[in-house]
């Protein structure tokens, strides 16, 4: 079962906002939320690009794994969930790339894809697959009222 996930007003405001930050390049963190079977994004976690490092990040992106660690740590500390894991597409469709589809790393998590044209946030989708064996199926995005 693919599960759906909702942003609060401000986190959803985050994200926009972060995504147009990171432009040129893809920006990419943690999603988090309250241990709960219902998804929702209360918070954001930006988490460094590496590839930047290395020049490269304009179409593909990874984080460090103490850094991912640390934030996970943060998070328990505080009772929420990692409850997925969101990227940039700078100019392009927030559809998972054929990049995003050889991670092994993007499975078994819910994954939110914005869409950034030009500077401007543009829009999101929410994405899962259960294992790297998998293809991305679209999963149910939304906004909360709250």
């Amino acid at each position: 079962m693919r599960p759906a996930i909702t942003f609060t007003q401000e986190s959803w405001k985050t994200l926009q906002s972060l995504a147009e930050a990171a432009y040129p390049f893809e920006g990419c963190g943690l999603l988090l939320g309250p241990f709960a079977a219902d998804k929702v994004a209360t918070r954001i976690v930006t988490l460094k690009n590496v590839l930047r490092d290395e020049g490269r990040g304009r179409f593909d992106f990874s984080f460090s794994p103490q850094e991912f660690m640390a934030a996970q740590l943060a998070a328990d500390k505080e009772n929420l969930d990692i409850v997925g894991i969101f990227h940039t597409h700078p100019d392009h469709p927030p559809r998972p790339s054929k990049t995003d589809e050889s991670q092994p790393m993007l499975s078994g998590w819910l994954n939110v894809i914005a869409s950034v044209h030009g500077g401007k946030f543009k829009e999101a989708k929410a994405w899962w697959r259960e294992d790297d064996q998998s293809a991305f199926a679209e999963t149910p995005l939304s906004t909360s009222s709250i």
